[in-house]
């Protein structure tokens, strides 16, 4: 399936400091009263602490921030990182996060203890973006049980349940990312497809062998709104044949258009032998496009496993390299 990457919103400082407990935490799409929710979740398992005293608010030092690594691009998922410099291990049963340019769902369960002084990171499922807010901040909502003391005595006390909410840094601006990238591969889909062709069209042989990538335009027929292609960049294995992008590769797509061909003269990026077997993301083709709904970025359309056969071994007879 296409993605597509870069931001419509500029950016948005997000802080890191808890906010006090509202006595209520996020559970299956409903509230319940933070206390209760300890006390239901630590006596579901043996190993969990119990809390001793009411829910309180997070302790100081405990904050979280928003992540995303390029297999969790691929994978779609988000990366939330918690930060305990509470100076105690502290355990929680699940965690709920709730951004404004994404949908409702984005949920961890657990449970797990995070040591002391230590971050982890946690991985949840991505939802599907919102167009019509801001792509951020990002809340984390969870209730946490210390499980010791400091020797300053600064750390919750042992067994004692805290709830609130913490607002979420955004060090990569990867909320504004993420609400871009959902929000225009819907935009363009709505105008039309690309797809590249499932083989890879050539002429001549050897080292004078020469190919073409065709990416096939399929307009939707439905509405009035449009695309505008401005450039189709290289990868770390596929470059043009006069250079690095196809930059004068340019069109603007209607929806009501007829279908039609983009053709793009392609050659290897670099004659390594191991290129191919190392890459993970060579064969997608970012084509950058801004549509009329005013979003704009890089839109991604990948090679469907026959082309990418084919282009293996167009590399590797027009660099001459040695064919297992």
């Amino acid at each position: 399936m296409p993605r597509a990457t870069a931001s419509r919103s500029g950016r948005r400082a997000a802080g890191r400091r808890p906010r006090p407990a509202t006595g209520l935490v996020a559970t299956s799409g409903r509230a319940v009263p933070a206390a209760v929710l300890a006390v239901a979740l630590v006596s579901c398992a043996t190993s969990t602490p119990e809390p001793t005293t009411a829910a309180a608010r997070l302790p100081d030092g405990l904050t979280t921030s928003i992540l995303q690594s390029r297999q969790d691009v691929v994978d779609g998922r988000l990366v939330v990182e918690i930060d305990n410099a509470t100076g105690a291990d502290l355990w929680f049963s699940s965690f709920d996060v709730e951004a404004p340019g994404l949908e409702p769902g984005l949920h961890f369960e657990g449970p797990r203890t995070i040591p002391a002084g230590r971050s982890v990171q946690y991985r949840v499922d991505l939802t599907p973006a919102r167009c019509d807010g801001d792509p951020g901040p990002a809340e984390v909502t969870l209730t946490v049980v210390a499980t010791g003391d400091d020797e300053a005595g600064a750390a919750p006390e042992a067994g004692a349940a805290a709830t609130g909410t913490i607002e979420a840094d955004d060090p990569y601006d990867t909320l504004p990312r993420l609400q871009n990238s959902g929000c225009l591969t819907a935009a363009v889909e709505r105008v039309a497809s690309f797809t590249l062709a499932d083989r890879l069209r050539s002429t001549g042989s050897g080292v004078d062998r020469r190919a073409f990538l065709d990416i096939e335009v399929e307009p939707t027929g439905d509405g009035d709104a449009s695309v505008d292609l401005s450039e189709v960049l290289g990868t770390t294995l596929l470059s043009a044949e006069d250079g690095l992008n196809w930059s004068t590769t340019t069109a603007h797509i209607e929806a009501s258009d007829a279908p039609t061909t983009i053709s793009l003269p392609v050659r290897p990026a670099r004659c390594d032998p191991h290129a191919g077997a190392e890459d993970k993301r060579g064969t997608i083709l970012p084509l950058v496009i801004t549509t009329s709904e005013g979003w704009s970025g890089q839109y991604e359309v990948r090679a469907p496993a026959s082309l990418k056969a084919d282009l293996f071994a167009y590399f590797t007879e027009r660099c001459g390299l040695p064919s297992t």
